[in-house]
């Protein structure tokens, strides 16, 4: 009973079934009609008869016993004989009987406009059926075309009930994950465009500068001190060239999603003291410090190489922002939801009109007085951040210092 489900076929078995019934019911009154005419032709010769035998010497007693007398077997053969001589048989011309050839004539004439009837009434069910079929899939053939002529967002009405409605359901989801993907290649190809634009942007400075020491050192081969000035310039620039491309790889791959995180339980202040080691060196050598403080057991569900990256690019720009004597404050903090880690310096502080951009790509404040920095660690921060399911947050003032917040969603590690 599936073809039910559709409503075009409902409403065309419905209109087929209404016919059979007025069919039936014709039948029936036909039945009835050809019964009662047929009672009427009988009757009508019965009145002839008894008549014809009252107008002829017969008495009213002989023509009650002809008509309602039980006949024997003899008087039926003998009437009979009689009758056939008159040429009143079976296989009689129906001309020579004028009663029964009237009644033939009327009744094919009726089953005639009958049948006619019947047929023009199951035609116009068929025909008003496929035309209703037809617009539909012109309509859907119409919205198919236009969405291949390159109009996306053409779908297929199908609001009805049917198997043609879930078809052209299926169409339209089709559709719809066919023009995702075609969106998804899309920013696919921007989003390689302008990453091979912002590589290409990024390392014509440095080559610039590789091409200009290389061309003072080959002129400048027999002055030691020239040399060697120029081969440190050069080994600073092959330096900056290498956090570059290390960097934007980095946050290509985050951004492609290509990156499989090793996710477990980390134990927050051993993976804060090895970033923390890691920048011993240089604090002490420029005179900086940096402390910690928080809770001993602190867990943090994240890929602990990855966090050690996003925390210690925070750290590393508080270091190349700050002067001697700075210092570099981390805290961290558990509740029952949130995991929240603080990086806190005493710099120069960011800019109001830098703070909000402060996340993006290459970014390089006109106030500021780095000129070591790209412009990536904070954004590849974001990026790290994010792929743990978490926020970070910029807050700062003009010489009070800059504070990145980090809040990391527990429920996250269920």
């Amino acid at each position: 009973m599936g073809l039910l489900i559709n409503k075009d076929i409902r409403l065309f078995f419905g209109q087929v079934l209404a016919v059979v019934i007025l069919s039936l019911l014709f039948g029936v009154v036909f039945s009835q009609k050809i019964v009662q005419d047929f009672k009427e032709q009988i009757l009508t010769h019965d009145y002839e008869v008894a008549g014809y035998m009252l107008e002829h010497g017969a008495t009213p007693a002989d023509v009650s016993m002809a008509f309602a007398a039980e006949k024997s077997e003899r008087e039926i053969s003998s009437g009979k004989r009689l009758l056939q001589t008159l040429g009143y048989r079976l296989d009689a011309d129906n001309r020579l009987l004028p009663d029964a050839n009237a009644l033939l004539h009327r009744y094919r004439l009726i089953l005639t406009l009958f049948a006619l009837l019947l047929g023009l009434l199951l035609f116009a069910a068929f025909f008003f059926y496929f035309k209703r079929q037809q617009q539909v899939i012109e309509k859907a053939s119409n919205s198919i075309d236009a969405f291949m002529g390159g109009r996306p967002a053409v779908r297929i009405d199908s609001e009805k009930e049917g198997s043609l409605s879930r078809l052209f359901a299926s169409v339209s989801t089709m559709a719809t994950s066919l023009n995702a993907h075609i969106e998804a290649e899309k920013r696919n190809k921007d989003f390689l465009k302008n990453t091979i634009s912002d590589i290409s942007h990024q390392l014509k400075t440095p080559l610039a500068a590789l091409k200009m020491y290389n061309e003072i050192v080959q002129e400048e081969s027999a002055n030691e001190e020239t040399v060697k000035k120029f081969t440190v310039k050069t080994e600073s620039a092959l330096e900056h060239m290498e956090i570059l491309i290390q960097n934007l790889l980095k946050i290509t791959k985050l951004d492609a999603g290509t990156i499989a995180f090793n996710k477990k339980n980390e134990n927050l202040p051993a993976l804060i003291e090895k970033i923390v080691s890691a920048f011993e060196t240089r604090a002490v050598r420029e005179q900086k410090s940096i402390t910690c403080k928080g809770p001993a057991d602190a867990v943090l569900y994240c890929d602990g190489d990855w966090m050690a990256e996003a925390i210690g690019n925070l750290v590393k720009n508080a270091l190349d922002h700050m002067r001697a004597g700075g210092q570099v404050e981390i805290r961290w903090a558990e509740t029952q939801v949130i995991t929240k880690i603080i990086v806190k310096d005493d710099g120069p502080g960011i800019h109001p009109k830098d703070l909000h951009h402060v996340f993006k790509r290459f970014y390089r404040s006109r106030f500021s007085q780095d000129t070591r920095g790209i412009g990536l660690g904070l954004s590849l921060t974001r990026s790290i951040v994010e792929a743990h399911n978490g926020t970070i947050t910029a807050d700062s003032s003009l010489g009070q210092g800059s504070l990145f917040a980090l809040d990391f969603l527990k429920l996250t590690n269920l």
